[in-house]
């Protein structure tokens, strides 16, 4: 029997409009992304780039030219969906899912991730426990990009 790990969800509030905010999500990842401590080349780690397209892939290329698939963009609804298969470091056959909602809350952008099938991988229990506190550091990455963006 399979057991079946809730769903972790993490929202933030970013401070500038749906459209703008999916922008920095998705186009400008590597400029936000915390590389050297959330890739697999960690201090290798040079860019991330995501595919803009259902079916892209989501790619981290390290110094010495090797690139890492993440995942696969599997819902590409600008400004208000990005969704994709989540297996970075690991086999493709044990990706979890990924789902990121941009709101329009008053001046600002309620960014709300999902992220869910923690029952593809051997370790689904102790990866949840992992991202639970991973997804905090990386989408106060994001957060502090797009506050900063919209200061200078």
């Amino acid at each position: 029997m399979t057991v079946v790990l809730d769903a972790l969800t993490k929202t933030v509030t970013v401070p500038v409009a749906p459209d703008l905010a999916f922008a920095f999500f998705t186009r400008d990842i590597a400029r936000w992304w915390p590389l050297a401590t959330h890739s697999v080349g960690e201090f290798d780690a040079v860019s991330v780039h995501i595919e803009p397209r259902q079916g892209g892939h989501i790619v981290e290329t390290v110094r010495d030219g090797g690139v890492h698939v993440w995942g696969t963009v599997t819902g590409w609804e600008p400004p208000h969906r990005l969704a994709f298969t989540w297996h970075p470091g690991s086999p493709e056959e044990q990706a979890t899912a990924v789902e990121v909602g941009f709101t329009a809350a008053g001046a600002g952008t309620v960014v709300t991730l999902v992220h869910t099938g923690w029952e593809n991988r051997p370790d689904g229990a102790g990866a949840r426990q992992g991202y639970d506190t991973g997804w905090d550091v990386v989408l106060g990455h994001l957060v502090d990009f797009a506050t900063k963006a919209t200061a200078g």
